[in-house]
């Protein structure tokens, strides 16, 4: 019978190696469907969220492009050509300049061979959005995060999927880094004591122990 600390290194590298699969077919899907190639004509493209911070659990995938200015039509033309493509199933759009998030969205949902549906976030913005923006969390998370840190989040994510329960990733980012909450029972307590029903600039301290 394994001891304890075996049996923990064990369940989390299966939680690492998960997270590196899923990752790693995100990123096939991203180079099937042609995205980032497809948005680069119109801006600049970068890949934020679980992708970008190799956290990956549900099968989602997020992308921002910033150019001077966003535009309905151009955003269109470049996507179109997705909705003939194999696995395609739904494009979505929405205007949302004249809203909070102050850009322009598509969602795209792909079905895998796989046999799960990728859903595809969008956002169109411009250089000078006012923020909070997805890219600015990236580079920061990532050099704040830890092994622990890291373990610590994709066994909320995936207690959370388990339960069939959408997580804002931010908030878990921020709950486990900032607040040091371990486990999805704590993060859920914490949830409920906060108001995670916003828009968030949060960022890790430059000293990730702080």
């Amino acid at each position: 019978m394994p001891v304890p600390e075996a049996a923990a290194r064990r369940d989390r590298a299966d939680r690492r190696d998960r997270a590196d699969r899923r990752r790693g077919a995100a990123l096939d899907i991203l180079g099937t469907l042609g995205l980032v190639d497809r948005w680069r004509p119109l801006g600049r493209p970068v890949v934020v969220g679980s992708v970008a911070l190799d956290l990956v659990v549900e099968p989602d995938i997020d992308l921002e492009i910033y150019s001077p200015a966003p535009s309905v039509a151009r955003g269109f033309a470049a996507l179109a050509p997705c909705a003939e493509l194999p696995g395609v199933r739904r494009l979505r759009f929405t205007n949302a300049l004249d809203l909070p998030d102050q850009g322009l969205y598509w969602r795209l949902d792909y079905e895998a061979d796989s046999g799960d549906t990728w859903q595809i976030d969008m956002w169109w913005l411009a250089d000078d959005h006012p923020g909070p923006r997805a890219a600015d969390l990236v580079g920061p998370l990532r050099a704040a995060l830890t092994e622990e840190t890291r373990d610590a989040i994709l066994t909320i994510k995936e207690a959370a999927a388990a339960e069939g329960e959408p997580l804002p990733g931010v908030w878990v980012y921020r709950a486990v880094v900032a607040d040091g909450v371990r486990g999805y029972p704590a993060f859920t307590a914490w949830r409920a004591r906060t108001a995670t029903d916003r828009l968030t600039s949060w960022r890790p301290a430059t000293d990730p122990a702080r």
